[in-house]
């Protein structure tokens, strides 16, 4: 049996998958792509993923694309009972779960792909009013959703934190998080922050990412300064 990770450590959805691999005790082989020079729009790699997206992995010639749809395919082959935290049999958690990881990859990481896709095309050189706006209103939900259990689906880590903790993590470097509009948003974080898993994997990757963002933006700034 042999597991392929491709992936980029600053990528919020690739530190999902880790962690999750890590979790469950996977060993895999983790392949490193550029995302910045594109290097995962290769023909090979598009036959792998058409959607040319990372992270995606390829499990016994199995090749599947989304961290969302990863995580849940790990988890279903590899998890042991003493894992079924993660992602209950309960029909009402498991629901909550998928809710809040649609969630994610609906709402919440396409306000970070924007950022993202701006600044690594040397358009952005600071984040707009609307993309504030719009990642507060994000919290806010978040905040929300935090109001009748310690984490977003249970009272009890589950698949649907680590996977919108890794966005969070970036998306607070950006801007981050008012503890007073937000107290029990702030709480979550920090309690996510101070997990092994997250310190590990999570954290260098996150630091990685934002740094990475905000010097791209300021050499935007430089770039397009220099053209006036």
């Amino acid at each position: 049996m042999s597991t392929t990770i491709y992936k980029a450590d600053a990528s919020p959805p690739a530190r999902t998958v880790l962690m999750i691999a890590d979790l469950l005790g996977i060993k895999y082989n983790g392949y490193d792509i550029n995302p910045i020079l594109r290097e995962q729009d290769t023909p090979d790699m598009t036959k792998k993923n058409p959607m040319r997206t990372i992270p995606f992995i390829e499990d016994d010639g199995f090749c599947l694309g989304d961290s969302h749809a990863i995580i849940l395919y790990l988890l279903d082959k590899y998890g042991k009972p003493e894992h079924s935290y993660l992602y209950p049999t309960d029909k009402q958690k498991r629901a909550t779960i998928n809710q809040r990881l649609f969630f994610d990859c609906g709402i919440l990481f396409p306000y970070l792909r924007t950022i993202m896709a701006l600044t690594y095309t040397g358009r952005l050189t600071e984040l707009s009013k609307s993309m504030i706006r719009n990642i507060e209103s994000g919290y806010r939900m978040l905040d929300t959703y935090l109001s009748d259990s310690m984490y977003l689906a249970d009272d009890v880590m589950t698949l649907a934190d680590l996977s919108v903790f890794t966005t969070m993590s970036t998306l607070h470097g950006l801007v981050p998080i008012d503890s007073t509009k937000y107290p029990k948003l702030m709480n979550w974080f920090i309690n996510m922050s101070e997990k092994e898993i997250c310190k590990k994997i999570n954290q260098p990757g996150a630091e990685q990412h934002v740094a990475g963002l905000n010097a791209l933006m300021e050499n935007n700034k430089i770039n397009q300064k220099s053209k006036l």
